[in-house]
Order: C-alpha cells, then sequence, then structure tokens
C-alpha cells in the first residue's frame, strides 16, 4: 500500500480543525493518575501515542474514562496496583520514557514491554539514572522489556545526558515520590529544552514544586510531595497544525485553522510554538481571526522567504520547515540537525529525497541547506514509517506537477490521525492505495536485470572487471548514489554518472604521468573519494592498485616504494597530526634505494581544494597538486577505451601490515578479487537495497575488498569516513541508511560505546560481519543486542579472501560464537603438526583451499613456497577447531602457543574467558619465558574506566569459572591500551618484546 498524492495547481480554500496537544495530554494524564481524587482533562487527543499512554495507565490500575472531549482520571495517590503482569508501551517513545521509573510506584513487580521493533530501543542512560535514584529494574540488552519492581525511589545526584528531553522529563516526573531530595544534572549538548519547560511547568499546575537552574541543566526536587487533582484543558497541537499551515502557504489560498485562539505563547502552551515564529519570518501570512475563532491563511500568490534556523528547539519541525524552504527564495539554513537524525527516522537525510523530485538540499553532519526553487515532479519517496517525514513530504507534493507516491502510508495516525481528512478538506487529492508503489531504483533493478542476477553468481561475475562493473552503474542508473564521503566539514554525495567521470579524468591523469598497464600505484590516502577515483582509475588503464596504510611512517612507506618501484605517489597534504607529503619528499632527498623508481609526487589537500605542496626534493621527483593536475587533464576517452584490461590480470598489491614480521606484498587479480565479494553477497543474500558503511581502512583488505569492492560490484552506496570517529560514524550510519558493514573488533566495540553513550541505534544496520581479529563472544552478543543487528563471525586473511563466514539466520550460537561456515566453493582442513587431517573438534593447523587464493607475494617465491602445503592449500598461521557442519573457531596463531612445560595453553579460550570480567576492557595472553617450564602466560589486560583488578582476583575469577590452574596466566600485565595494526589485530610480537623481562606473581 502506499499514500497518493496529486499535485494540484487551484487555490485551496476551507476550514481545518486543530486538534489538542499530544505533548499536554500524556504529562496531564500520566501527573493526574497520581494524585489523589479526580482529574478532569478537557480536549481529548485522539492521536495513537496518546492511546497507549491511556492503555498503560489502565493496566496499571487506573480509571480513565471519556465524557464528550474530556479524560476524567482518577488517580491512585502515587501508588499503582497493576492489573496485569505486563504492560505496553505500544511504539510510544514518550510513554515508554516517563513510565519506566514511575512502574516503580506500583504495589508489585511490573515488566513495560513495547511493540516488537520497538523492542530494539535503547534506553541505557535513563536506566542507570533510574538505577541511580534507587530505582530497581532488570534488563537483559538496555532495551525493552524492561522487569521493575516495586521500591520507591530514593532520590539523590544523578546525571543524564541532554540528547532527550524525554529522559529527564522521566526522572523529574519520577523525583517527587523518592524518599529523599534529588538532583538532576544534564551533562553534554541540551536539546529540546521546551519540551522541558513544558514537563516543569505540567508539574507545577499539578501541585509539585521543581527548581530549575537558569540554564536548565540542574533541577532539584524535594522528597515526599503529593499530586494535586487538577481539571486543564489542552490548547492546540501546534505540530499538527503546522501541516495545515504548509499546505496553505504553498498555495493560493484562503484557509482558517479553527481552534488556535492566538499566534502568541511560550512553552508552557506549546513546545512547538517558535514554528510560529518562523513561518511568520518566512511569509507566511497568518493573521488572527477573532470572529471566526482561529488563524487565517489568505493570498493570491505564495511568496516565502528564506530563513537561519538554530533547530535545537524545534526538533521535529524540521522536516515540515524543510518543506517550505523548499518553495523559499534564497537559501534556507537549518543549523544543528544532528539530533533530528536520531528521531523516528533520519529526518535531515531522508529530507534529502525532495532533491529526486527537482529541490536542492544539501546535508553536512549539523546543517542543512536549502535553495528555494519554483516547482517540483512528482516522484516515489520513502517515509521510512515516520510520521512527520510522510506529512512533510506529502505538503510537497501538494506542490509538484504530477503525482507522488509513499510508503507506510499510515503513520500519519501515530501523531495526527485527522491529516488525511484535512488534506481532502483543503482541496488535495491524497488517498490511500492497495498496490506496491515502483520506485525509481525498482524501475533501475529492472533495467539492470541481467548484471544484479549475476553479482551473485561467482563464476560469472569474476569475469567482469571493477572498472565494467561502474560503467555498467553509471549507465543504468547514473543519477543514484554510488558514494558518500563523510567528512567533518560536511557530507558530499557522489552518484554513478559523477563517479565515473572522476574515475575518467584520473586514468587520463596516470596516463599524462606514464603510467603504462601492469604497472603498480602507490597512493598513501584515508577513507574518501579520491581513494576510490584512484583505485578504478589504476584498473581502468590496466595499473596495478598499490595502497598504503595511511598510518605508516617513512621507514614502511620507503619499503612499499622500494619493493612496488612505483614510479607515481599519492599523498595527502595533512593527515591527523602528520603530514605525509613532506614525509614522502624527505624520504625523496635522501638519494636512497627506497625511493629509486620513484618520479611523480601527487599532493592531495584535506579540505578537498587546493594545496600548497611543500618544495620538491633536488633530482627527478616532480611535485602536483591534484586539484591542479586534474583540471589541466583532457580525457581522451578513445585512448582509455582502447586499454582492455582482462579479469585475470593483477589487479592488486597490497602488503600485509604485518604482526609478526616485515610486511609481504600480496598480488590478486581481479577475477579473484570480484569472486570474492560475489560470494559473500550470495552467502548472506545482499541486494541492491543494501547500502555498505566502510570504516575499515580501504588501503587494507577489508575495507578495500568488502568495502569498496563490494559496493561498486553490487551497484550500492558506499559510505566512507576518513577520520574515525565512532559518534559521527552513529549518525552516518542513520543518515545515510546503511545496511551492512564488515570491519574489525574495534570498530565495533567503539559502535557499541557510542549507543550506549547517545541511547540511539542504527536504524537500518542489518549485518556486522566482524573480521580482522577474533572478536570476544561477549562482544558480540552485547553487540548484537545494543546495535539491534546481526554480529556475524568470519574469517579471512589478504592472501585467499574469505573462507568461513557466518549468515545472519544462524542460531546466536553459531553466528557470533563461531569465526563462521565455510563458504561455497571454499574447502577448510584442520591438520596435526605432520600434516594429518584431524578428526571434527579436534584442534590443530588451520588450512585453505580456495578459487579465491592470490598469485604469490611479490619477489618472494621462497616465502609464497613456505605458504603452501605440499598439495597446496594455504597455510594460515592459525590455530583452529572445525566442526561437522564446517563452522570454524580459530583458537590462537601458531606463533601464539605458549608450551607451559609440554602443556599447550589454549590462548584463544583463556581470553574469551578473561574478557568476560566484568573489569576487564581488552585482554591479550602471550609467552613470557621460564627457565624452569620453558614459558609461562602472561595476560596484557586494559581495564574499563574506573575498574580495579589484581592478580588475585583475576585468579578467583578463573577458579570460579573452572578454568585449569595450570592455563592461568601467571602474571597480570596492566596497560593503557593493546598495541594494534590499523585493522584492529593486536601485535603480539610486541607484547612478547615486552614479557621478556617480566618474571610471574608466583611460582
Amino acid at each position: 500500500m502506499h499514500l497518493l498524492v496529486k499535485g494540484i495547481q487551484h487555490r485551496i480554500s476551507s476550514e481545518i480543525l486543530v486538534p489538542n496537544s499530544k505533548y499536554h495530554a500524556h504529562r496531564a494524564l500520566i501527573l493526574a493518575s497520581l494524585a489523589d481524587g479526580e482529574s478532569r482533562i478537557q480536549g481529548l487527543s485522539d492521536a495513537r501515542h496518546v492511546e497507549y499512554t491511556v492503555r498503560l495507565l489502565r493496566d496499571l490500575g487506573v480509571q480513565i474514562v471519556r465524557e464528550g472531549d474530556t479524560f476524567v482520571v482518577r488517580g491512585l495517590g502515587g501508588h499503582y496496583r497493576p492489573v496485569r503482569d505486563t504492560v505496553s508501551a505500544g511504539s510510544s517513545g514518550t510513554t515508554l520514557y516517563f513510565m519506566t521509573g514511575l512502574a516503580a510506584l506500583s504495589n508489585r513487580a511490573v515488566t513495560i514491554t513495547g511493540q516488537k521493533y520497538f523492542r530494539n530501543r535503547p534506553v541505557g542512560p535513563l536506566l542507570r539514572a533510574l538505577e541511580k535514584m534507587g530505582v530497581r529494574l532488570e534488563s537483559a540488552n538496555d532495551c525493552p522489556p524492561l522487569h521493575v519492581l516495586s521500591h520507591r525511589p530514593t532520590g539523590g545526584e544523578v546525571t543524564i545526558p541532554g540528547t532527550l528531553s524525554q529522559w529527564i522529563s522521566g526522572l523529574l516526573l519520577l523525583a517527587p515520590f523518592a524518599t529523599g531530595p534529588t538532583t538532576v544534572t544534564v551533562t553534554g549538548a541540551l536539546n529540546e529544552r521546551t519540551y522541558l519547560e513544558l514537563t516543569v511547568a505540567m508539574m507545577r499546575q499539578f501541585g509539585l514544586e521543581v527548581t530549575v537552574a537558569p540554564d536548565w541543566r540542574r533541577f532539584d526536587v524535594a522528597p515526599h510531595q503529593s499530586v494535586r487533582p487538577t481539571e486543564l484543558t489542552l490548547p492546540p497541537d501546534i505540530g499538527s497544525a503546522a501541516f495545515g499551515i504548509a499546505t496553505a502557504a504553498l498555495h493560493p489560498s484562503d484557509v482558517l485553522l479553527r481552534g488556535m485562539p492566538s499566534l502568541t505563547g511560550g512553552p508552557a502552551d506549546h513546545p512547538e510554538f517558535h514554528f510560529l515564529d518562523i513561518a511568520r519570518a518566512m511569509g507566511v501570512p497568518m493573521e488572527l481571526d477573532p470572529v471566526a475563532g482561529g488563524v487565517r491563511i489568505q493570498q493570491d500568490a505564495p511568496l516565502l522567504k528564506a530563513v537561519d534556523v538554530d533547530c535545537r528547539d524545534v526538533p521535529d519541525m524540521l522536516p515540515v520547515l524543510t518543506t517550505l524552504a523548499t518553495f523559499a527564495h534564497g537559501e534556507s539554513v537549518f543549523r544543528n540537525v544532528a539530533h533530528t537524525r536520531l528521531k523516528e527516522s533520519d529526518r535531515a537525510g531522508v529530507m534529502l529525497q525532495l532533491n529526486s523530485m527537482g529541490a536542492e538540499l544539501e546535508l553536512s553532519d549539523d546543517t542543512l541547506r536549502v535553495t528555494g526553487v519554483d516547482s517540483l515532479v512528482g516522484a516515489e519517496l520513502s517515509s521510512y514509517n515516520d510520521h512527520r517525514v510522510l506529512m512533510s513530504l506529502a505538503v510537497a507534493s501538494s506542490r509538484a506537477r504530477g503525482h507522488s507516491t509513499l510508503s507506510y502510508p499510515h503513520a500519519y495516525r501515530i501523531s495526527y490521525p485527522g491529516f488525511l481528512d484535512m488534506m481532502n478538506t483543503v482541496g488535495v487529492p491524497t488517498s490511500v492505495e492497495k498496490g506496491p508503489a515502483r520506485s525509481a531504483r525498482s524501475r533501475a533493478r529492472e533495467t539492470v536485470r541481467e548484471p544484479v542476477r549475476s553479482v551473485a553468481d561467482p563464476d560469472h561475475a569474476c569475469e567482469v572487471t571493477l572498472p565494467e562493473w561502474l560503467a555498467r552503474h553509471a549507465a543504468s542508473r547514473p543519477g543514484d548514489t554510488a558514494l558518500v564521503d563523510v567528512r567533518p566539514d560536511g557530507d558530499s554525495v557522489v552518484t554513478w554518472s559523477d563517479l565515473a567521470g572522476r574515475v575518467d579524468k584520473a586514468a587520463a591523469l596516470l596516463l599524462e604521468l606514464g603510467v603504462r598497464p601492469g604497472e603498480n600505484v602507490a597512493y598513501q590516502l584515508p577513507n574518501r573519494l579520491e581513494f576510490v577515483v584512484l583505485s578504478l582509475a589504476a584498473l581502468r588503464i590496466g595499473a596495478v592498485c598499490c595502497p598504503v596504510i595511511p598510518f605508516f611512517r617513512a621507514r614502511e612507506l620507503g619499503f612499499v616504494l622500494r619493493r612496488s618501484m612505483a614510479r607515481v605517489l599519492v599523498v595527502m597534504d595533512e593527515y591527523r597530526s602528520r603530514r605525509p607529503a613532506q614525509e614522502a619528499l624527505a624520504l625523496a632527498a635522501t638519494g636512497g634505494p627506497d625511493t629509486a623508481h620513484l618520479e611523480h609526487v601527487v599532493v592531495l589537500a584535506r579540505s578537498g581544494g587546493g594545496s600548497r605542496p611543500p618544495q620538491p626534493p633536488p633530482g627527478g621527483v616532480r611535485l602536483h597538486d591534484w586539484e591542479t593536475a586534474l583540471k589541466a587533464t583532457t580525457v581522451d576517452r578513445a585512448a582509455l577505451d582502447a586499454i582492455r584490461p582482462t579479469a585475470g590480470a593483477t589487479a592488486q598489491l597490497l602488503f600485509t601490515s604485518g604482526t609478526t614480521g616485515e610486511p609481504k606484498g600480496v598480488m590478486q587479480s581481479s577475477s579473484n578479487l570480484v569472486r570474492a565479494v560475489s560470494m559473500e553477497i550470495r552467502h548472506l543474500g545482499l541486494g541492491p537495497d543494501d547500502a555498505v558503511w566502510v570504516p575499515s581502512p580501504l588501503a587494507h583488505q577489508t575495507g578495500f575488498l568488502y568495502g569498496m569492492t563490494l559496493a561498486t560490484v553490487l551497484g550500492v552506496p558506499q559510505i566512507l569516513q576518513s577520520e574515525w570517529d565512532a559518534r559521527r560514524a552513529l549518525v552516518s550510519l542513520n543518515a545515510h541508511r546503511a545496511t551492512f558493514v564488515q570491519a574489525a573488533t574495534p570498530f565495533l566495540a567503539d559502535l557499541v560505546k557510542a549507543v550506549e553513550e547517545l541511547g540511539e541505534a542504527p536504524r537500518h544496520l542489518r549485518i556486522f560481519v566482524a573480521t580482522g581479529a577474533t572478536v570476544p563472544r561477549s562482544l558480540a552478543e552485547h553487540a548484537s543486542e545494543v546495535l539491534g543487528t546481526k554480529v556475524c563471525g568470519a574469517f579471512g586473511t589478504t592472501e585467499t579472501c574469505l573462507g568461513a563466514l557466518s549468515r545472519p539466520t544462524d542460531a546466536p550460537e553459531r553466528r557470533w560464537g563461531t569465526d563462521g561456515r565455510v563458504l561455497e566453493g571454499v574447502r577448510l582442513r584442520v591438520t596435526d603438526d605432520r600434516g594429518e587431517v584431524l578428526a571434527p573438534d579436534a584442534e590443530g593447523n588451520f588450512e585453505i583451499l580456495s578459487q579465491t587464493t592470490f598469485e604469490g607475494y611479490l619477489d618472494r617465491p621462497d616465502l609464497t613456497a613456505e605458504a603452501f602445503t605440499p598439495d597446496g592449500w594455504f597455510r594460515t598461521g592459525d590455530l583452529a577447531v572445525l566442526d561437522e557442519s564446517g563452522y570454524v573457531r580459530i583458537t590462537g596463531r601458531v606463533k601464539d602457543v605458549i608450551n607451559r612445560g609440554g602443556e599447550k595453553i589454549p590462548v584463544g579460550e583463556m581470553e574469551q574467558l578473561l574478557f568476560r570480567h566484568p573489569a576487564v576492557d581488552d585482554v591479550a595472553i602471550v609467552a613470557m619465558p621460564d627457565e624452569r617450564l620453558g614459558e609461562r602466560a602472561c595476560a596484557f589486560v586494559v581495564l574499563k574506566d574506573g575498574a580495579l583488578l589484581g592478580f588475585e582476583e583475576m585468579c578467583r575469577y578463573l577458579d570460579g569459572h573452572q578454568a585449569a590452574k595450570q592455563y592461568w596466566p601467571e602474571r597480570l600485565q596492566l596497560v593503557a591500551d593493546l598495541p594494534r595494526n590499523p585493522i584492529g589485530k593486536v601485535q603480539k610480537f610486541e607484547l612478547r618484546a615486552r614479557a621478556r623481562h617480566l618474571r610471574p606473581h608466583m611460582q
């Protein structure tokens, strides 16, 4: 089903009855339920979220009846008497946040739940604050269902992030019933202050005392207060009226909004009253009509002006304001919109759909810019089941030429059940139609049906090179998003057509610099657009991609340049606190063997504009600015098209990051790379509606292959982030609807922490494939709950690509409790030191036989030979256990084995056990020398903030888990962090070096 909106060109006129405020209704009903006596709340709200509050209060024993347009509430004097063990908040966040703490006032324990999808909403910060107030509650994953025990709160000093005003309001509503005084202090950015002002005003109206600091960051509430029964009338709901106002503002009109007694007010009247001020500033001709009893909008020709708005006080109004700004003269700027991106949907991001109708919107992390246009054309849009987005896009569609269709057509009922009637009453034909509406993306899929099918057929897909996949997408869906470049100064969205044009330009530049097919092109770039452009450009002309990890310094860079013999190097002028261009030129200035083949250094500015590269060193190295060089380059398409790289040619030279020693140059063909991602696409069921988030370095195989290459083959957006920041990552995930990511443990752990701190989970992320290092099982389990996504275990190497991967449909203990199941087309085995294949469930050397195995190590036939068994299987260097179903568990590295007096310690198992200790944030176990036993185990441990752990406590913990004493680490070494390479693997060789000088705590 979909909502059909027909654009109109005629004058509209009618009367609109503005409903009553749902915000006041929630608060008034809850406070009345706590009063000792009868309260009357006049002016019913028919919003579905208010119905959820009424139902939940009734299930707590509160009598609520309707008399005409009045709620009659017989309060229970601060004590609930539940009639059910489990009560539901439905899909109302307000109901959940307000009632979780108040449920403790019940005379018995009660469980609060919600609709199925609602049970993934994290409320950790609120729960922690309630616990500090003395509320006793239980939650398996900081999400509903929440089991709240009967226990009056004690009060105390509580801190809470200012992310959501509803969390703070939930604490304030509970505090008067505590046995001691309560102080609530807000930390971080304070959003939605007007909603807090409404809560406090309503509490005072019911006789409760709250002392508020001038900056609204501290609240003091006395204990043992009583709620006074009250009679009040709910004011009009400006949040609903906004859609009638916006509709009338976009057309010649004569519309009366009945029930709005004034155009002025304050937070106590309605938290969204600022919308009226903004609408008037935009030129909406609103006039009070006291005779008719409402606000009238009358005009012959719409003429709106651009505005500059701080959205912190009106976050819910951003969608409808965006609609108005779309038709305003000039550029409107909406600032501080990050919070709006953590609502029911990413409200700033989804409004970018207006661009498909001819609008001009540009979004950065915290700012939305809208340049007004004269008209739009009808389109097929998604509301993402967000009531405000649905209504705002519908209003915009009323001004479009032709018809528009929107998904989730009934979302408006959540807050404004009369919306559909309002639209039709004023003369905008709007209806719910049966049958799915085909999106533009669906039509694109039909156009390229054969290529889309082929991406999940490895034998077919591997015959098509990456530049050919790019060309297909650019031809079939030129305007679709191919790449999103997320940077601190704003997000940049690139279409398939634009990406193809940039690639041709860069390919022409490489040809001008003398690069020829088969040559290695070296580039040291973070995750940004230019990395993808340069990679595809090199492949376009048959050259070999030789990316360098951004963290590498002169020593490692020199090694890569010497071994690759690259004549062209592309680097940043600045990266974090370093100047890579200067470092590279200083290296060239030495005249040593590292840069003997280097001829050109191309410098890319961090800001994206032109750079001012340092002076070139004496000698033959020539210096270029990336942007300047591109502008001066002419694309000879005939020359480009004349170069036809084959799928079997070497496409990638990747130097392993080296957890054990000198990096080795791994050579992979295009056929191998494309086959590998096609195998994963088929295994996971990825499709054209996915979007790939790429936090892993593109210069490492995880990011290069299962980020950039996968997205390019599948033909879906890839979302890049150049500088890792978990909070910005969370915003980007939601802003650009990322559904899939493959990354290592640190990215998973940091994202979990960000979600716990911000209280908002990724809303679209379906699959997180955890690779690069063994992921602690307890972290994977916790992450699955906190992120609301499927965390899948996997195993792969740079040399073989993925060999094992679990599926989202696997049982949890298989999905994240193993390192995956053998992929179709791959064979796995476990052998003993003599090469004999071991029976299932026995630990041994882990080996792989795959069609995606590399060509060999660059110029090292000796190392290549050592990497394979006599019968052609690749030696991974890992220890593993393989079960009968093909699931593998990596138990350690062969070189990490600790031989304690002839007894091999199961390092991986002990690390997993220690990781589950509540004080442990990270752990790695390595061998330390011992004269008597040869080796003993030393545990390097990173503690969680404020946690303590001693050696004896560690031993008691291991003893309590029945771990054999011979396996216990005999030294506990606390460290600030573990040394890791750029993709998250612990560099145990460095820890072993530290452990050489350590001695056991006890012999």
